[in-house]
């Protein structure tokens, strides 16, 4: 599914899906399987994801809360903010860069944080969640 200004709205869909719009915004939400969400200047708003997720914006902001996880997670921005959203207790590889980054409690982290930059393991590892904000902020939230 593709627009070359205009925005794309996704819901209640199942499966490999791909939505990229050169200028308007992308939302969607109770999406299940791979989810691959691009816009050149508009933002991303997706809720109740569940699967895996791949989201870019050149500038934008993107907010992304997932329900479930399977193998991986990135999202890439190049001024605008990135918020996510994971379930707690799962097992993480964290890739997370920006101009600040925010987490709140990582128990259970083994690797480095530092104001513009997390990179380690969460829980022993698992699901790669990468997160490039260029110079927006990063808010990781475990829910």
């Amino acid at each position: 599914m593709g627009t070359s200004g205009g925005s794309i709205h996704l819901a209640k869909l199942k499966g490999t899906i791909r939505a990229t719009t050169s200028g308007g915004n992308v939302g969607g939400s109770n999406v299940d399987g791979e989810l691959f969400a691009h816009t050149s200047g508009g933002n991303i708003d997706l809720q109740e994801i569940a699967g895996n997720l791949e989201a870019s914006t050149s500038g934008g902001h993107i907010s992304a809360d997932l329900v479930s996880l399977k193998d991986f997670v990135r999202l890439q921005g190049s001024g605008g903010n990135i918020s996510i959203q994971v379930p707690a207790n799962k097992g993480l590889d964290l890739k997370l860069s920006g101009d600040k980054i925010k987490t709140g409690n990582l128990q259970g982290f083994n690797g480095s944080i530092d104001d513009h930059s997390v990179n380690g393991k969460l829980n022993g590892g698992g699901t790669a969640i990468t997160v490039d904000a260029g110079n927006g902020k990063v808010s990781l939230t475990l829910k």
